[in-house]
């Protein structure tokens, strides 16, 4: 795993441009730039905020926004070691589902684990996997894609 340490919030909210309640990422347990992988967790409480009182936890298809977010911590991170801005992306589609329950419950530490499997010009294509502890709940493929400058995109359809 390399050097760079992101153990709190204020150093992830450096990486990834979601801030406030819709940072979701408690702590960056490590990453490989070389491998192109990262692991990260998100500590559950019923502050999240996602928590449903109907499931009495965050529903675990919530685990989809922690490997983007953690794929945008993994592309800032990237972009640090370079000297350059992360660049931005969004979720094109989510496949390859598997989900062994159905709510995160208060206490539990989930940890995401991110790897990069193909990357084509802009589209890029990552496994996830979300654990607690230590047994996978849930896996899935997200296929990205990364742009220079999100704003000229949205702004261009109006």
């Amino acid at each position: 795993m390399d050097k760079m340490e992101f153990k709190t919030r204020d150093e992830i909210s450096t990486l990834v441009p979601h801030k406030g309640k819709m940072l979701l990422l408690d702590r960056i347990q490590g990453f490989d730039l070389q491998e192109i992988t990262i692991t990260t967790q998100v500590d559950v409480s019923a502050d999240c905020m996602f928590y449903s009182e109907e499931l009495g936890g965050v529903p675990s298809y919530v685990a989809f926004e922690y490997m983007a977010q953690s794929i945008s911590a993994l592309s800032g991170i990237h972009g640090r070691s370079c000297g350059k801005s992360p660049k931005e992306g969004f979720i094109m589609s989510v496949s390859n589902c598997k989900a062994e329950l159905t709510a995160f419950k208060p206490g539990d530490v989930v940890e995401i684990c991110v790897k990069q499997t193909m990357r084509m010009d802009m589209a890029v294509t990552f496994d996830g996997i979300a654990t607690v502890g230590g047994k996978q709940v849930l896996s899935a493929t997200l296929s990205t894609v990364e742009v220079e400058d999100a704003k000229s995109i949205i702004d261009s359809k109006d």
